[in-house]
């Protein structure tokens, strides 16, 4: 494994880009009402819609553009991920089509052509033969090709997170980008090119904003803003000073979806869409998107 990461971190640092040039908003991701169960014997993982999935014993989750792809059934093989050609490719919009008799796959991705053979190690990029260290192969039906080569033909950013990072508890969450812990994890995105993020500045009024609302609901009365924390200060001053002082200093994590805020539990604007999701790192952990207008909204009982 530890060759495996080395090989990525010096691979995998492709901008993504997409293709097509007219304008595709982004949807939300899936995370909210998700439940994983990591530290369970097998781990699992409850969907929003209520189904379960059980990983298999190396479990590698698989996040493209912010959610989680039910199945993914990532393989390492010899130090190296090998991912679900189609899976990927089709979630990030491309087409695949399959040649049974000449055991060939292509795929049309805007102005580019992809083209394997199963077991050959020279694929071809809009003609050009190129090598990769691993020849594509059949897994349970699925056509499996190594996660550098889906960054590099398909131009999408590429980040691995081993699970093994651990929240310190002190609000300085796990710096390098991830979506839950305790479960290694792919993340692959690509975002249409003219679809703006919201900065981290942004991402902090957007938060700020929930939070005041939050407060209003909580303690029925009109927020006001407090600079310095009061010595005697009511548990109602001490939300009012923290919201006043969320800075853009107050990220603690960021991935290519979310940045993360903790503010007695993680919470997750979406740069998309601007929606805010908040983590909980229990045994069980869950994302639920926050509701600052539920019954005492800043009450964060596990």
């Amino acid at each position: 494994m530890k060759k495996f990461l080395a090989l990525f971190i010096s691979a995998v640092t492709i901008t993504g880009m997409l293709c097509q040039s007219a304008f595709a908003a982004v949807q939300e991701t899936n995370l909210s009402g998700i439940m994983v169960s990591a530290d369970e014997n097998p781990p699992s993982i409850t969907y929003a819609d209520g189904t379960k999935e059980v990983f298999p014993k190396n479990i590698i989750a698989l996040f493209i553009n912010g959610s989680i792809i039910k199945n993914a059934n990532i393989v390492i093989e010899n130090d190296r991920t090998l991912v679900p050609l189609r899976l990927i490719s089709e979630t990030l919009g491309a087409k695949v089509n399959w040649d049974g008799t000449a055991r060939k796959v292509t795929i049309s991705d805007g102005n580019n052509k992809i083209e394997l053979v199963i077991g050959s190690n020279k694929p071809t990029i809009n003609g050009k033969v190129i090598s990769i260290d691993v020849a594509p192969k059949i897994f349970n039906d699925y056509t499996y090709v190594p996660l550098r080569f889906i960054a590099e033909s398909l131009n999408c950013k590429v980040d691995w997170f081993d699970g093994k990072a651990i929240e310190k508890g002190d609000g300085t969450g796990v710096p390098m980008a991830h979506y839950v812990l305790r479960i290694p994890q792919v993340m692959v995105s690509r975002y249409p090119v003219n679809a703006p993020a919201l900065t981290a500045s942004e991402a902090i009024k957007k938060l700020q904003d929930q939070l005041v609302m939050a407060y209003e609901t909580q303690y029925n009365t009109k927020f006001q803003s407090l600079a310095k924390r009061l010595t005697n200060g009511s548990e109602s001053d001490g939300w009012r000073y923290t919201i006043t002082n969320l800075s853009i200093s107050s990220i603690s994590s960021e991935n290519d979806r979310f940045y993360t805020v903790f503010v007695g539990r993680d919470f997750m604007i979406d740069k998309y869409t601007g929606t805010v999701l908040w983590y909980y790192n229990g045994q069980n952990q869950t994302i639920n998107k926050f509701n600052p207008k539920s019954q005492y909204p800043l009450n964060y009982a596990g």
